[in-house]
């Protein structure tokens, strides 16, 4: 059964309030199959289902599989990492998302890291201070991983933030 975007949680600061929305949630067509090359429609019901705001800013961590296959693979698409030469004429996610729904209206950052594999302190850092920036500023800020509870699980815990119920 298709449920696009998977494991979509919003998230709350236990304390402090800031202006912004902060959800978590896997990459597009995870509800698929976690192997399965995902085609643009599906990725289409991903983007209807993020969170409604007049932007939204998809902060990623997709990078490599443990393999070094990138994470990227599965769409028509490639990560702002990814050599284009290995993947010549597709666009990047944030060019994709411009040319299908118009430019300013998504707006992704991409902290390339490894699947399956612990984030390295600084990226910890680098990822909780933009989601922390964007938030003060009124985003509504999506941060995905390949399924949604791994990288960025640690990131929420790095924030001190709770699901909402």
């Amino acid at each position: 059964m298709l449920q696009e975007p998977y494991r979509l949680i919003r998230w709350k600061p236990k304390e402090s309030s800031l202006a912004g929305q902060f959800f978590t949630c896997a990459r597009p067509g995870r509800s698929i199959d976690a192997k399965a090359r995902i085609a643009d429609e599906v990725v289409d019901i991903w983007v209807r289902g993020l969170p409604h705001s007049n932007e939204v800013v998809i902060v990623s961590l997709l990078g490599r599989k443990p393999d070094g296959r990138s994470e990227f693979h599965f769409y028509s698409f490639r990560g702002a990492s990814d050599e284009p030469l290995d993947r010549p004429g597709c666009p990047t996610f944030q060019e994709w998302l411009d040319e299908r729904y118009g430019s300013g209206r998504y707006f992704v950052f991409e902290y390339p890291t490894v699947d399956v594999r612990p984030l390295a302190p600084e990226t910890i850092s680098e990822v909780s201070a933009k989601v922390l920036s964007l938030l003060r500023e009124g985003q509504t800020v999506v941060l995905m991983d390949s399924g949604g509870i791994g990288r960025t699980g640690t990131i929420c815990k790095s924030l001190g933030f709770v699901q909402e119920k």
